[in-house]
Order: C-alpha cells, then structure tokens, then sequence
C-alpha cells in the first residue's frame, strides 16, 4: 500500500457525534470523502437528514440517527443501530460538546447545577460514547474527540468547560493505554476559533464581528475552518496513524 492510501477510510464506518452542523458536519463529510460510511448522530432531526443526504452525495452511506449525548440510553441504542444497518463501527469521533444555553460563568459564580451540566456534556458524554463505542469495535478502531484549546488556556468565562476539556486530554492518555491491547487509538483534536453558529450565540457577534475581534490574535492570520478539523480527524482515523494514540492536536492557525 503507497503512501496515499495510508490516507483512505474505504470501508470503514464512522460515527460523529453533533455531526448536524459546524465542525462535527465538516468532520462527517471529510469522513465520506476519504471513502467511509458516516452515522450522522446530533438532536435535530432535520440537520442529520441533511447531513446525511450530503454524505449520500459523495458516494457513501449516510445514517441519521436523532439523539441526545446526554440522555445516557440514547447512545448505546443508537451505535447498536450503527452496527445493524451500516455493519459495523470502526470510527467514533466524539465532537458534540459546549454550552447548552450559550451563556459564559465565572468560576466565582457559576452554579452547581451549571458547574455539573458542562462536566456531563464535555467530558461524560465523551467517555460514555468512547466506552460505548470501543465495546461494539472490532479490533484496530479508532477514537477521536473533540475539545478545545481551552483545555490548556486561561478562559474568563470558559473555566468549567476548559477544565473539563483537560479532562478529556487526561482520560484519553488512559484509555489508549487500556484499549492498546486490542489496537484502538484514542486522541484528542483541539480546535482554536472556528466561527460556528455556538460561538456566535455565545459570544454574540456576527461573522464580521468575529472576524474583526478574533483574527487578530491568530498567528496564521484567520480563522478555523470545519475542514481544518476534519482534516486532522481523518488523520487519526486513518492507517496512517495507527502508531499514534493517546495525544492531543491544537488545529488552531498557532494561538
């Protein structure tokens, strides 16, 4: 095998999770480019169908599931309907994550209720999907989660969220040790600015105004796109790095 198809998923079936929009669409669709069947799982019904139509469209099977991460039956019930209609499951990539009422806390007066809410949705839902995924694997498969490079930043207003993402970095080093054995990878891709519709809710700016305010601190000189993360997902899904596990990446122009 050359070089080049070090680089191909032909065969493969992947899942994202928040893969209705944003970085988690870029990253199902890099994924059908690269030659692999795509499980589209995020709670709108109407954004994994079109997802899903997009996967069709690049010559592979795409499955729209609704879901919740946070409803803890969901996705067991949802990767069993993975392995029934597309096969099988060799690629997890866990991307839904964030803030669900796109507000910002300080750590001084966030609630406990909010405090618990960004753990479960940053870093429990991933594990329960890693372990949910890794039990209906076969060996070789391929972990991939989504955080953020809040993970090793300062972040005013972020600091529950950031410090649940430098948990994800921290379980992921131990689960690719415990699933080593039976060659399942599992890493972490850090995106820095990619201006989706979370952000702009969060940060209430338009895309001028984000572009505006955030480029200037990015080295590279712009901001993220989807594809940028799908590139490096496609990466860590790939043969081409399966000596590669328990790491993390910033996709991030160099902030």
């Amino acid at each position: 095998m050359g070089l080049y198809e070090n680089f191909r998923l032909d065969g493969k079936v992947a899942v994202v999770t928040g893969g209705g929009r944003g970085i988690g669409r870029g990253i199902a669709l890099g994924m059908a480019e690269c030659g692999a069947d795509v499980a589209v799982i995020a709670r709108r019904q109407a954004d994994v169908d079109a997802v899903a139509a997009e996967v069709a469209d690049r010559g592979q099977r795409g499955l729209a599931i609704s879901a919740d991460v946070m409803d803890w039956e969901a996705i067991p019930s949802a990767l069993d309907t993975v392995v029934d209609e597309l096969g099988g499951l060799d690629i997890m990539v866990n991307n839904a994550g964030g803030n669900l009422d796109r507000r910002t806390y300080s750590l001084p007066e966030i609630s406990l209720e909010k405090f618990d809410e960004q753990l479960h949705l940053n870093m429990k839902t991933k594990w329960w999907g890693a372990r949910q995924a890794a039990e209906r694997m076969p060996d070789g498969g391929r972990i991939i989660s989504i955080i953020s490079i809040a993970a090793h930043k300062p972040m005013p207003g972020f600091g529950v969220y950031a410090a649940a993402n430098m948990g994800m970095i921290a379980m992921t080093r131990t689960l690719a040790v415990e699933l080593a054995p039976r060659r399942i990878t599992a890493n972490c891709i850090a995106p820095g600015v990619v201006v989706t519709e979370m952000l702009r809710e969060t940060l209430h700016m338009t895309d001028e105004q984000a572009q505006e305010t955030l480029v200037p601190r990015i080295p590279l000189g712009r901001t993220g796109l989807p594809e940028d993360c799908a590139a490096a997902a496609v990466f860590f899904a790939s043969p081409a790095a399966e000596w590669i596990t328990g790491q993390f990446i910033d996709v991030a122009g160099g902030e």
